[in-house]
């Protein structure tokens, strides 16, 4: 029988664990120095998108008033950070697409219209109403304050500045004579 000639040994390939250490020593600097940069957009975008709704509610308040020629009202609740429209019963009956709805009546004036309350929206977590300024003046921290949209267009007009925990802040200020709601970005509420 012929024997076979052993082959060379092969040499193992691979990483050694100091190659190893130092790759995801190089790995876990770079997901350090990288990961803030990905916070801060999304962080944000989430204010961002809370102003721009707060917008799009008074923008919708006014086209509805003027579509129905009544008085509606884009409610703000600094306390529980809660916004929402509020309109007679015969206005916000009509609307669709309405998710929660909630009748007040005051007891003491039973001539008043029925007021109901509807589209309420509460902001994310980290998100605050930090200041309410209406055409009374601001609103302070515990109380509520409202603007009001008119069946001509106008408003009483006001001023929401929506902020973040960091101090990053988005106001909306809404014109009182056209009624009107524009996004201003600004660094600090």
């Amino acid at each position: 029988m012929r024997r076979t000639p052993h082959p060379a040994p092969r040499t193992l390939s691979g990483f050694t664990l100091l190659e190893l250490i130092v790759v995801l020593f190089i790995l876990s600097l770079a997901t350090a120095l990288i990961a803030p940069t990905f916070s801060r957009p999304f962080g944000q975008l989430r204010l961002k998108a809370a102003a721009r709704d707060v917008a799009a509610l008074c923008r919708f308040a006014r086209m509805q008033a003027i579509t129905y020629q009544g008085v509606l009202e884009v409610v703000m609740d600094r306390r529980t950070n809660t916004y929402w429209l509020r309109g007679p019963d015969w206005i916000i009956s009509r609307l669709g697409g309405i998710e929660h709805v909630a009748t007040a009546e005051d007891p003491e004036q039973p001539w008043e219209v029925r007021m109901r309350q509807a589209r309420v929206r509460t902001l994310s977590p980290g998100l605050t109403l930090k200041s309410v300024i209406l055409d009374t003046g601001p609103v302070p921290e515990d109380e509520r304050g409202a603007i009001a949209f008119f069946p001509q267009g106008s408003s009483t007009g006001g001023e929401v500045w929506v902020s973040d925990e960091k101090g990053r802040g988005v106001r909306v200020v809404v014109d009182p004579l056209m009624g009107l709601a524009r996004i201003h970005e600004a660094t600090n509420a």
